[in-house]
Order: structure tokens, then sequence, then C-alpha cells
């Protein structure tokens, strides 16, 4: 029996910007019958991610850990690659752990939204980090599904039936999900976990 999760990311897994409460973490915790950890530190990266896996995940012995990180490392240009050997590392160690892993696949960026704040604009640009990000989530879906590892579509989600990103789910930063997109990623991960995982 699954009696606690850890969520292990950067701000879309804190809930940045908003009350603990209403993260999809804490929200989730609220639909099914488990202790939920939030591992979220905001900024972090997938390599920040792996150096802290022991202590924030393996230390609390959960029997399922939500990887979901990569964002913040495209915005400092870094490979895809490199991403997807951090976030793969995790699913590894998770597995020796005995603990079950889930690839989170990152939201989209409303770059139009992002443009207009006053922030530091990623170093290969708005359209490369786009672009690298649509990559990514390809790439970490792909390997998840070679690995026989479940993975946590965020990331179509936010999109319209067109292909836009929805900004109405995005607080004013175009970055992070507001109590609306926190609530949609609570229900989709809920979903996941009744579906595949049978929690109740």
């Amino acid at each position: 029996m699954m009696k606690t999760i850890v969520c292990h990311g950067d701000s879309l897994t804190e809930g940045s910007d908003l009350n603990p409460h209403y993260a999809w973490p804490r929200l989730v915790e609220n639909q099914v019958n488990v202790k939920v950890v939030n591992s979220g530190i905001g900024g972090d990266t997938s390599g920040g991610l792996l150096a802290r896996f022991y202590p924030d995940v393996v230390r609390h012995k959960p029997d399922m850990v939500l990887i979901m990180g990569g964002t913040n490392d495209l915005w400092w240009d870094l490979d895809v690659n490199l991403i997807q050997a951090n976030i793969f590392a995790m699913t590894c160690q998770a597995e020796y752990h005995n603990i079950v892993p889930v690839v989170g696949l990152p939201l989209p960026l409303c770059i139009e939204n992002a443009r207009q704040q006053n922030m530091m604009a990623p170093i290969g640009g708005w359209e490369n980090c786009v672009q690298k990000l649509d990559r990514l989530v390809g790439a970490l879906a792909s390997s998840a599904a070679e690995s026989d590892i479940a993975s946590l579509d965020f990331y179509h989600l936010f999109l319209d039936a067109k292909g836009g990103v929805q900004g109405k789910y995005f607080l004013e930063d175009g970055l992070h999900p507001n109590k609306d997109g926190h609530l949609l990623m609570a229900s989709r991960a809920a979903e996941l976990l009744k579906s595949t995982f049978y929690l109740a």
C-alpha cells in the first residue's frame, strides 16, 4: 500500500508566489489518501535536483517520487541531453532504493506575458528556450516510455487545441501556474495515480 510520495522539482512544484496549500502537491494529497512531501525549490536545475536527491527524497523513504525539472537549465541554455541524463540518473537512484519514479513533463512558457516582465531573459533568447523546452518534453517522454517509467504530462495540459499556450492558467510572469493552473496539475496527477497506480 502506497503511503508517501515526494514531489521533487523546482518552482513549478514548490508553488512559486502561492500559499503552499494551493500548490499542486498539496492538492494531490487532498485527492488521494497518501502523504505528499513537496521538495520543490525555486530556481533549481536538474543538477541541483540530482545533488539533493538523497536528503530530499530517499531520506523520506517514499513509495514514489514525481521528478520534474529542466526549465531552469534551459534558462541557462544547457544541453537537453544533460538534463535528460540528470533526470534519469534520479530515476535510477529511485529504483535502487525501491522507490517508484514518475517523470514530470514541465509546463510550456507563456512568453507573451514573460517578455513584458522585468526579469533576466533566457541566455539563448526566448525562442531558443521555447524550442528546446519542446524538444526536452519529447525526449523525456520517449526515454520514460523506453524505460517503462510513467510520465506525468503537464506540458500539453497547458496548450489549447491549436497548440497555443493557455495564458489564463499562468501568473503574470508567464512562467508559473496560478491557482487554477495548480488545480489543473493536481487533477492530472491524481488521475494518473488512480488510473495507473490504483490509488483511491
